[in-house]
């Protein structure tokens, strides 16, 4: 994820702020590879640099991404969505999987901060499975943001709404 700094010199503000959620979606799914190559490693093998950036990620640049869909992308979305695109209970269930998403990750920090530390696990192959049950299903979630969300987005979303959706993505990272 990028900080309001990154966004403005990286000339992210010139470009639509969809395909900087685009962009996050990419970030999310180099996570997920993370998520399984740390899982795929366990018990011994860790890269604890890894698992640092991992926290990262799951601690402050997923929460902020979820912001900018939830607070910014999905309300502008429900305002410009026709009644045919049927998008109020994708949306709806989408939100439910952020707040599931991050409840889910806050319960992994501990291990991954533990593996970080160089600790041994308790029980590895309870990490591994929680691991690889939230970068499935968080895949999963992507894969359906960038399939139904995106597409619709830019097909729906005037030239002011999108300098709203900027506005408030900015504000986010402040």
């Amino acid at each position: 994820m990028m900080s309001t700094q990154q966004i403005q010199s990286d000339g992210w503000l010139r470009r639509s702020p969809l395909d900087l959620i685009e962009h996050e979606h990419l970030a999310q799914a180099q996570l997920c590879d993370s998520l399984e190559r740390i899982a795929d490693d366990l018990p011994d093998n860790v890269d604890r640099r890894l698992c640092m950036q991992v926290i990262d990620a799951l601690q402050f640049q997923m929460p902020v991404h979820h912001r900018d869909e939830e607070l910014g992308l999905f309300p502008l979305i429900e305002k410009r969505a026709l009644p045919d695109d049927n998008i109020h209970d994708i949306l709806a269930r989408l939100a439910l999987e952020h707040a599931t998403d991050e409840s889910f990750a806050s319960e992994l920090l501990e291990s991954l901060e533990g593996l970080r530390e160089g600790k041994k696990l308790k029980n590895p192959d309870m990490v591994g499975y929680m691991l690889r049950s939230f970068f499935e299903s968080y895949r999963r979630h992507i894969h359906w943001e960038n399939a139904i969300v995106l597409p619709l987005a830019r097909a729906r979303l005037t030239s002011e709404d999108l300098e709203e959706l900027n506005r408030a993505m900015v504000s986010h990272r402040q």
